[in-house]
C-alpha cells in the first residue's frame, strides 16, 4: 500500500513540470514514520523511495528536476539566522508560537523557508529525518544530483549563503553581549579582553579571507580553529553569567538575551562546520548535515514548550535558590530544633485564631464585592506577615521552601553513589515530614483552642448573634464530603506554591536590580537619615522584603478568591489548616457545643483532609519546579519513594518524632557560584 502510494505520488512528480510544493509535500507524508516506527529507528518509507528511484530512472529524473526547481537560486540564510530562533520578549514570543500552532505561518513563497514550512510541517520531521542513516541519505542526494560540499566554489550559491549567515549572527551576537545587562553579570569582562570582541574580529578575517579565496576552507585551518575555539570561550562566558547570578540576580529580559546567544553561537557553529570541508569526510555527508540541520531550524518555530522549559529554566532556578535557602530553616533535626519549632507553630495558631474572629466579624459587614475583597485579604496579610516578622510557623508556608530544599539535595547528590544519595534523601524527606507535623500540630493546638476562648470573650462583652449564626455555616464548611472542603484546600495549596514563587522573585529581582544600595545610596534620603538609619533600612529591605510581599500576597489570594468566585459565578473558596481548626472552636462555642456526632467527627477529619491538601499541592507543584530548574529527572521520584517507604518500615517513629541521636545533616549549603 506504502509503496503503490510512492509510486503514484513520484509520477505524479515525474509529469508536474510547475513550482508548487504540494506533490512534494505528499512525498514526505507518503515516507513519514508512524510513531511505533520512530521509536525503533526504522525508515522503511524511506528504503522503499530510495529503491524505487534507482529501479526507474525516469520517477528518479522527474524527482530530481522537480527539487532542483524548488530550491536552485533560493537563499536559505534567513532559515539560520531567523527560523526557530527564541525571540527576545518572552511573552510576544510565546503569543507568536502559539499563533503559528494554530494558524502556522506562510513565509513568501519562491523561499526555502517557504518549501521547508510547507513540506515538513511536523514538529517531529526534524527528528526522524535527523535519523535516516548518512549512508542512505547519500544515495538519495546522488539520486537528485545533489553535490557534496567539498566540490562548493568560494562564489557558489551555498558558501556565498553561509559566509552571509555567519556574518550576521556574528553581528547579532555582539549587538546582545555587549548589552549592559549582560556585561553586569560579567563584570570581569566589562573590557577589550571580552571573548566576543575578539570573537567578532576574528570570525570577519576568516570570512573575509574566504570569500576572497585567501584562506582555505579545510577545518584544521588555523583561521577557523581559532574562530571555533573563540566560540567556546564565549560559551563560558554565557556559563559564568548565570553562576554570577546567585550574587548579582538575573532579570527576565537580560536572560532572554543570553538565551539567544547561546543559541546564536551554537548556529554560528553549524555554518562554520558546514562552510568547512572535511578531508576524512565525505562531502556529500556535509550536504546531508547542512539539509538536516536546515529542517531543524525551521520546524522549532512552532515548538512552545521547548521555547518555554528554555526560557524559564535558570529564572526557576534562581527563584527557588532564593526560596530553599529560606527552607532550610524549616527542616528539624535535633529535639531542641523540633521543640523550637512547636514553639513557633503555637505562635502562628495565637495569630491565626484573632485573624478568625476578626474575618467572622467581617462578614457581618455589608461592603462592596471590592470592599470585601479587601477587608478579607488584608485580614489575612496581617496574620502572614505578623507570624513571618515575629519568627513564628505557619505549617503550610513551609512545603514551598522545603521542596526547592529537597531538590537542591537531590543535584548536589548526583556524584554520590546511588544508595547513599537515596538514604541522604529519604533521611531529609523524614525530617521534613515530622517538621510538618509538629508545625501542623502547634498551629492547631493553639489556634483552636484560644478561638472558643476568643468566641466565650466575644459572647460575653458583645453578645452571642455572631457565632451563634455563623455556626452551621462554620462547621459546614469543614466537612470533607458534604462540602468542597477538599477542592478549596487544593487552590490554597496553589496559593501556597504562588506564594514562594513570588518571594524568590522578590529577591532575586532585589539582587538584580541592587535595591537596598539604591536605598543606602538615595540622594534625598541622604539628607533626611542618618548613614546608619539607611544603612539599616537598607539591611531590612534586603533580608524580609521577600517574605513580606509575598505573604501579602498570599493574603490577597486568599481574600479575594471568594469574590472572584461570586463575579465568575463559580463556588471557589480556600480552606487552610489552621484557620479551620480556629473556625471549628468558633462554631462549637456558636453551637453551643450542641452538634450531632457526625457533624463533629466530619469536622474533624475535614481539618486532617485540609492540611493534608494544603501540603500535598503545594509541596508536589513547588517540587516539580525545582526539580524541573536543575534538570532533576522526574523517574528520580520512584527510587526515593522505595528509599522513604524502606526508611518508614524501619523507623516509623522518626517521621513524627526525632530521634535522640541521628546522622549529621544531608543538607548542604549551594556551592559558590553554582549555576
Amino acid at each position: 500500500m506504502a509503496q503503490q502510494e510512492l509510486r503514484t505520488v513520484l509520477a505524479a512528480i515525474a509529469a508536474y513540470d510547475g513550482v508548487e510544493v504540494d506533490l512534494l509535500s505528499r512525498l514526505v507524508v507518503a515516507v513519514r514514520p508512524s510513531k511505533s516506527e520512530r521509536s525503533m529507528g526504522v525508515h522503511r518509507q524511506v528504503d522503499e523511495l530510495i529503491d524505487l528511484l534507482k529501479a526507474d530512472p525516469v520517477l528518479a529524473v522527474g524527482l530530481s528536476s522537480y527539487v532542483m526547481r524548488l530550491v536552485q537560486g533560493k537563499r536559505f540564510y534567513r532559515v539560520i539566522i531567523d527560523q526557530g530562533m527564541p525571540g527576545e520578549a518572552f511573552w510576544y514570543e510565546l503569543r507568536r508560537r502559539l499563533a503559528y500552532k494554530l494558524l502556522p505561518n506562510q513565509p513568501e513563497k519562491g523561499t526555502i523557508e517557504h518549501v521547508l514550512t510547507n513540506v515538513f510541517f511536523r514538529e517531529g520531521d526534524a527528528e526522524w529525518v535527523g535519523s535516516v542513516e548518512m549512508a542512505r541519505c547519500i544515495e538519495l542526494l546522488e539520486l537528485l544530483g545533489g553535490r557534496g560540499a567539498d566540490r562548493w566554489k568560494h562564489d557558489d550559491a551555498p558558501v556565498v549563503e553561509l559566509l552571509f549567515s555567519a556574518k550576521v549572527l556574528g553581528l547579532r551576537i555582539s549587538g546582545k553581549a555587549f548589552d549592559s545587562g549582560v556585561l553586569r553579570m560579567v563584570p570581569e569582562y566589562e573590557n577589550l579582553l571580552n571573548p566576543f570582541v575578539a570573537l567578532g574580529d576574528a570570525l570577519n578575517e576568516h570570512l573575509v579571507g574566504v570569500q576572497q579565496g585567501t584562506i582555505s576552507r579545510k577545518v584544521d585551518e588555523e583561521s577557523n580553529r581559532h574562530v571555533n575555539v573563540l566560540i567556546t570561550h564565549c560559551q563560558e562566558l554565557i556559563d559564568r553569567a548565570y553562576r554570577n547570578s546567585s550574587k548579582h540576580g538575573m532579570g527576565f529580559q537580560v536572560n532572554q538575551r543570553l538565551v539567544m546567544m547561546r543559541h546564536m553561537l551554537e548556529r554560528l557553529a553549524v555554518t562554520l562546520d558546514a562552510l568547512a570541508i572535511h578531508p576524512d569526510r565525505d562531502g556529500r555527508a556535509h550536504t546531508v548535515d547542512l539539509v538536516k540541520q536546515l529542517i531543524r531550524f525551521n520546524t522549532g518555530s512552532t515548538r512552545v514548550l521547548g521555547f518555554v522549559d528554555h526560557s524559564t529554566q535558570v529564572m526557576a532556578r534562581e527563584i527557588t535558590h532564593h526560596t530553599g535557602r529560606a527552607g532550610e530553616h524549616y527542616i528539624t533535626t535535633t529535639p531542641a530544633e523540633y521543640a523550637r519549632m512547636f514553639r513557633t507553630a503555637l505562635g502562628g495558631g495565637f495569630v491565626v485564631a484573632f485573624a478568625c474572629v476578626f474575618k467572622a466579624w467581617m462578614s457581618t459587614l455589608d461592603p462592596s464585592l471590592f470592599g470585601q475583597a479587601a477587608l478579607y485579604s488584608l485580614n489575612y496579610a496581617w496574620a502572614f506577615i505578623t507570624i513571618y516578622l515575629l519568627h513564628l510557623t505557619l505549617a503550610t508556608k513551609q512545603p514551598a521552601m522545603t521542596a526547592a530544599t529537597i531538590a537542591a539535595t537531590l543535584d548536589r547528590g548526583r556524584g554520590l553513589p546511588e544508595q547513599e544519595h537515596y538514604d541522604d534523601l529519604a533521611l531529609l524527606l523524614a525530617r521534613v515530614w515530622r517538621s510538618q507535623f509538629v508545625a501542623f500540630a502547634g498551629n492547631v493546638l493553639m489556634a483552636f483552642p484560644l478561638a472558643v476562648a476568643l468566641a466565650y470573650g466575644w459572647n460575653y462583652l458583645i453578645g452571642p448573634d455572631l457565632f451563634a449564626h455563623k455556626s452551621s455555616k462554620l462547621l459546614g464548611e469543614l466537612d470533607p464530603f458534604l462540602s468542597l472542603a477538599v477542592p478549596h484546600a487544593m487552590l490554597a495549596g496553589i496559593f501556597l506554591f504562588l506564594s514562594g514563587l513570588i518571594s524568590g522573585s522578590v529577591v532575586n529581582r532585589s539582587i538584580h536590580l541592587r535595591i537596598p544600595e539604591r536605598f543606602e545610596q538615595h540622594p534625598v534620603l541622604k539628607l533626611t537619615m542618618s548613614d546608619r538609619m539607611r544603612a539599616r533600612f537598607a539591611k531590612l529591605y534586603a533580608e524580609h522584603a521577600g517574605g513580606v510581599i509575598s505573604n501579602f500576597w498570599f493574603g490577597v489570594f486568599m481574600g479575594s478568591i471568594g469574590v472572584v468566585g461570586v463575579i465568575l459565578g463559580l463556588p471557589l473558596d480556600i480552606r487552610h489548616i489552621t484557620f479551620a481548626a480556629g473556625n471549628l472552636g468558633l462554631g462549637l462555642v456558636g453551637a453551643g457545643w450542641q452538634v450531632d456526632t457526625y457533624t463533629l467527627v466530619a469536622a474533624i477529619l475535614g481539618i486532617g483532609f485540609i492540611g493534608f491538601f494544603n501540603f500535598i499541592v503545594s509541596f508536589g507543584l513547588s517540587l516539580a519546579l525545582a526539580m524541573h530548574s536543575r534538570n532533576v529527572p522526574f523517574t528520580d521520584l520512584i527510587d526515593i519513594g522505595a528509599a522513604v517507604w524502606e526508611r518508614f518500615k524501619r523507623a516509623p517513629l522518626s517521621f513524627f518524632f526525632p530521634p535522640r541521636k541521628e546522622v549529621a545533616s544531608p543538607i548542604l549549603p549551594d556551592p559558590p557560584n553554582a549555576i
